[in-house]
């Protein structure tokens, strides 16, 4: 590591290795170093692959049915999604994260920055390894860690990390001959917040690399691309704009939908598959402390299959904003029978919460009926909360749900959920 003494304060990314691949080696040590491969909803595409599959040519986003040969020849494990798993799993590791830093600010299910203070550079590479080691005791999961003096800087420096040095996992780049080498070699459009677009008209100008944009004529950046691409570039040069967020933003909008097991012809079926998207937006919406003032309802027939075809969507405007379960699936299932057509098969449908404000500022409605209370509702919807967190989900539901649920997603290679059901937890034979 460099002899210069580091900037203060300084950035961490941390990332989880193969994050989803990850949670799966945890509770089963015997697909360590063997090619594993996790499949999306229904089972369809590779959404996250062992860096054993990576090197046997899988791409990510690759249909699983057009793999099924590489996978039998290669022996590749294959699972479904574990969502439960993986969500569990990321919530250990950002608490034990959330002990080595100042702040800190969770950017994905399997990234964060953290905020450090190092006052004496000889015991920051050790500080960074001991996270590291952590980390992998506590949780079981292998992270890498790119420290720099901007977030972004943060982020190149942990790909630097991954790439070439894979066992050590740990890049401080704090030394500017080095930044500038890296800087050189890394094209403009994997530069963190530059996307195609933006790389298009920096090309045009002559930029094609971080370090190019990092030496760009400010006036330039912002007059034909933006104040956002100007802090970039600022932060390319080690000043810090970027700060760290420590609560995420209120979402604008919630969308709950999946594509269906199996294709569905009747209403009935897609009122119920509706009704389980709009508890579980509802839900979300509550953890968000917010209530939505209107709501979408989208359905579609499988646009890949030969034969007629289907889409359509409804916005209906709530009486009143809400977050309330069973009222959201009322607005919802008559959204739906204005938009539904007989003799179609669907394959997906979904609903949009929008209009999102804070449950502390509900406009009440004057008209409004004398049975209606905000505060009973509220009281109801905490207690489902409540118990479904205690004892699992869909503990309670709602009968629009329905029971047997034929509409469900495939997920035929799903492991246990092994930090979240009772039934789920590892047995020992001794």
């Amino acid at each position: 590591m460099s002899s210069t003494k580091p900037s203060k304060p300084l950035f961490a990314l941390v990332d989880c290795n193969n994050f989803y691949v990850s949670c799966e080696r945890v509770f089963n040590p015997r697909i360590w170093n063997k090619p594993v491969v996790i499949l999306s909803n229904n089972d369809g595409c590779v959404i996250a692959r062992s860096n054993e599959s990576k090197s046997l040519g899988i791409p990510m986003g690759a249909p699983a049915f057009q793999y099924a040969e590489i996978f039998k020849k290669h022996r590749v494990i294959v699972y479904s999604s574990n969502y439960a798993l993986y969500g569990e799993m990321s919530q250990r590791v950002m608490q034990t994260l959330s002990q080595f830093a100042m702040d800190m600010e969770i950017y994905s299910i399997d990234e964060a920055f953290l905020h450090l203070n190092q006052e004496n550079e000889s015991e920051l590479d050790p500080y960074i390894r001991h996270i590291k080691q952590t980390v992998y005791q506590w949780t079981g999961i292998p992270v890498s860690i790119g420290v720099a003096s901007t977030k972004t800087l943060a982020k190149i420096a942990n790909r630097h990390a991954k790439k070439n040095f894979p066992k050590e996992g740990v890049y401080i780049f704090n030394d500017p001959n080095l930044q500038q080498e890296v800087l050189s070699n890394l094209p403009v459009e994997e530069v963190w917040g530059i996307g195609g677009q933006i790389s298009a008209t920096l090309k045009r100008k002559g930029i094609y690399t971080a370090s190019e944009l990092a030496s760009a004529d400010d006036v330039w950046l912002k007059k034909h691309l933006s104040v956002v691409v100007l802090r970039t570039a600022w932060e390319l040069r080690g000043i810090s704009c970027l700060s760290l967020q420590e609560a995420a933003p209120p979402k604008k909008s919630i969308v709950s939908s999946r594509s269906f097991g199996v294709e569905i012809t009747e209403e009935s079926d897609l009122a119920e598959a509706l009704s389980t998207y709009a508890a579980t937006a509802a839900e979300k919406l509550r953890n968000e402390c917010g209530v939505a003032s209107f709501l979408e309802v989208f359905l579609m027939t499988n646009r890949f299959k030969e034969g007629p075809s289907y889409a359509n969507s409804i916005q209906i405007t709530l009486p009143q904003p809400t977050d309330y379960t069973p009222l959201l699936i009322h607005y919802a299932k008559c959204g739906l029978n204005k938009i539904y057509k007989s003799g179609y098969s669907y394959k997906k449908i979904g609903i949009q919460l929008g209009g999102i404000q804070s449950n502390r500022t509900i406009q009440q409605d004057l008209f409004a009926g004398k049975n209606y209370s905000i505060e009973k509702q509220t009281k109801v919807m905490k207690l489902i909360d409540q118990t479904n967190a205690i004892y699992g989900k869909d503990t309670l539901k709602f009968a629009a749900q329905g029971i047997d649920q034929p509409w469900k997603m495939q997920r035929n290679k799903c492991t246990d959920h092994y930090t979240t059901s009772w039934d789920g937890l590892l047995k020992i034979k001794i």
